[in-house]
């Protein structure tokens, strides 16, 4: 994907499910956003980043995601 304003938005999130967490993270790194990583029952801020995709993981693997910001 080619970096610019609008790749991670362009960013399939669907695609992250089944990913390690390495793997996800360089594939939100390459589209220009930073990863951040929460368990499945984990409480997170509501604080809107744009630059930020928030996925749950599990035994190392995003299981889904809660989408960017």
């Amino acid at each position: 994907m080619e970096p610019g304003p609008d790749a991670l938005a362009r960013l399939d999130l669907d695609a992250l499910v089944g990913q390690s967490v390495q793997e996800a993270r360089a594939a939100v790194h390459d589209a220009g956003g930073a990863l951040r990583t929460v368990a499945p029952e984990d409480v997170v801020t509501l604080d809107y980043r744009p630059d930020r995709v928030t996925v749950v993981v599990e035994d190392g693997r995003v299981i889904s995601h809660r989408g960017i910001g």
